[in-house]
């Protein structure tokens, strides 16, 4: 985890495909290999973060150089978590209607939760003297949930890595490590690797086959490749399997997606610390399944080996309001209707769940659903009265049936719901470009900083260009840098086009931009509006540093419209490009 991302916001997002017309179920056998079907299906995990930095309760690994790196580095010689318990950890998150898990294998740190024979630095090596991994999978394996290892692609504490002289030690280290971890412990079902902020110390192609070898289907996340943070939580890339969004919720994703965030306030466990309340706890896993994704959420265990009272409790708690709705959840697809404030939808078969989130008054209104509704129930089973038409879904919810954290209603519809195109949420500000289809020059990611993410409404997604196609990352692995390094920058694109299709000709008289600055300083120093007319692309308005921009044109009418950055310092994003009529129509 990088520290800048420690600071964790829920947010509430909306967000549409790039094209709203494609069915939504249409998924490439690339990016959805049958090996990602279980687990996509099972939509909600545990994330474990432990180690002798407990003791402490500062955060895992980042806040090792304020702590003190010797004393940091100490800690475990006095790590004696006597109160472990593996099948008490899988029972509690099996309480709480988790189906896989997740641990902390070796973090940032190199502490090692495994019994090694390529280091000291590991739980062997403490006064508690057993393998934690070890446990943890016969556990897991007894009560039939998938587990995976968590694994820092670099070691703070191993001086071999990145060192331009014997990187290639650690490398083979790093592989050694690897072949005990799924090798020595049965079935492994994940391998999440992480990126702390500079490019990976391994070949990540060498490292993908060689885990693959080891454990044929497994399941591996993005973060073998990536350059910049943006990367992970937005693109697949060619060694892994899914994005991984970081601390927030990402709306909707045709890609295969998991948030890992906090149910509590840091990674590792921390003195005082307490659960979020069980609203947020729940809808955020409602808006990750209904944006297609999943959801792995940590729990930081105590130096003894415990998960603090209140946030057992807390899952418990989850576990119970999950259960009599686990048809909504479990073995669904996001969709058809993408996340909104209000509202976020699931579906399977015949069936579309809503999750009503925020409700003013007694009914909810949304876009028309483009099949019939056969009936609409409560989760009791209760009728619930709706009207259907071709412009909208009005569904009354009396105030008896309003749950506190979100009113689940089930639709039966008179054919598959993978039948159904995606349905965005209705328009707010006006632009004519809300929801079209968007292309790009390039773009960092398949979804989050694709070109739809300009034209969703959203402030929190942005367009970002990606990597130039010819260049060669391989030669920068092993080497340390940052995605602020000038050696980075020339591997992504420095200008590049945004373009919008209405759908048919409008007249369009006013322009509204708005910037998505990346780490605050970066700009885009200088950018036109271009619209095409016949083979040709004419400028209509320029502009220099974007940040929230806006301009009344002379009306032109026109089907295509683009912007085109022409000069940019480092990674900057765009947040909306919008396009509204002329000021007598508006």
């Amino acid at each position: 985890m990088k520290k800048s991302l420690l600071s964790i916001v829920f947010l509430l997002i909306l967000s549409t495909s790039s094209n709203a017309q494609s069915p939504y179920l249409k998924e490439s056998s690339k990016l959805h290999p049958a090996k990602l079907a279980w687990w996509q299906d099972a939509r909600f995990g545990l994330f474990v973060h432990w180690g002798p930095v407990t003791l402490s309760g500062i955060e895992i690994s980042w806040a090792r150089n304020k702590y003190g790196a010797e004393k940091y580095d100490a800690l475990y010689k006095r790590f004696n978590p006597v109160k472990f318990n593996a099948d008490e950890w899988i029972s509690i998150a099996q309480s709480a209607g988790m189906k896989y898990i997740i641990f902390i294998a070796k973090h940032h740190d190199g502490f090692c939760n495994w019994d090694t024979k390529t280091t000291d630095y590991c739980i062997t090596n403490t006064p508690f003297n057993r393998d934690i991994c070890k446990e943890l999978a016969a556990a897991a394996h007894k009560a039939g949930m998938p587990i995976g290892w968590y694994f820092s692609q670099a070691d703070w504490v191993d001086k071999d890595c990145r060192n331009p002289q014997t990187n290639d030690v650690f490398v083979k280290r790093s592989k050694e490590q690897l072949t005990e971890l799924l090798t020595n412990y049965g079935k492994i079902s994940f391998l999440w690797f992480d990126y702390e902020g500079n490019p990976s110390p391994q070949q990540p192609k060498e490292m993908y086959e060689l885990v693959n070898k080891l454990q044929p289907g497994i399941v591996v996340n993005n973060r073998l490749e990536v350059f910049n943070v943006d990367e992970s939580h937005s693109m697949i890339g060619n060694y892994g399997d899914y994005a991984t969004p970081e601390n927030f919720v990402a709306g909707y994703g045709s890609i295969p997606w998991e948030t890992c965030t906090n149910l509590g306030h840091q990674w590792s466990w921390k003195w005082n610390d307490t659960p979020r309340d069980m609203k947020e706890s729940a809808t955020t896993l409602l808006r990750c399944v209904g944006g297609n994704g999943n959801l792995l959420l940590n729990v930081g265990p105590d130096s003894l080996g415990q998960f603090p009272a209140n946030f057992v409790d807390r899952l418990h708690e989850l576990g119970r309001w999950i259960k009599p709705r686990a048809a909504s959840v479990y073995g669904t697809k996001g969709g058809p209707y993408t996340p909104a404030t209000d509202y976020v939808c699931t579906s399977k078969g015949n069936f579309v769940y809503l999750q009503i989130i925020n409700l003013k008054g007694d009914t909810m209104t949304l876009p028309a659903l483009p099949t019939k509704i056969l009936n609409a129930k409560f989760v009791d089973g209760q009728a619930v009265e709706f009207i259907q038409n071709k412009k909208f879904l009005k569904l009354i919810i009396p105030a008896k049936y309003k749950d506190r954290i979100a009113t689940t209603i089930t639709l039966t519809i008179d054919k598959p719901a993978s039948e159904l195109p995606l349905i965005i949420p209705f328009g707010k500000s006006g632009s004519l470009a809300y929801g079209k289809k968007s292309s790009a020059f390039s773009s960092m990611g398949q979804f989050l900083h694709d070109p739809s993410a300009a034209f969703d409404e959203n402030p929190g997604t942005s367009w970002k260009m990606g990597r130039k196609a010819d260049a060669n990352f391989d030669i920068y692995y092993g080497k340390k840098l940052n995605d602020r390094s000038e050696e980075i920058k020339p591997l992504y694109d420095a200008s590049g086009w945004l373009a919008v299709d209405l759908g048919k000709p409008q007249e369009v008289g006013r322009i509204v931009l708005s910037e998505q600055k990346y780490y605050g300083i970066s700009k885009i120093l200088q950018f036109e509006v271009q619209y095409l007319k016949g083979k040709n692309w004419i400028t209509i308005a320029k502009g220099e540093e974007m940040n929230d921009w806006k301009q009344n044109i002379i009306p032109v009418k026109a089907q295509k419209f683009r912007l085109v950055i022409l000069k940019k310092d480092g990674f900057v994003g765009v947040k909306e490009f919008q396009l509204f009529g002329s000021e007598k129509k508006r």
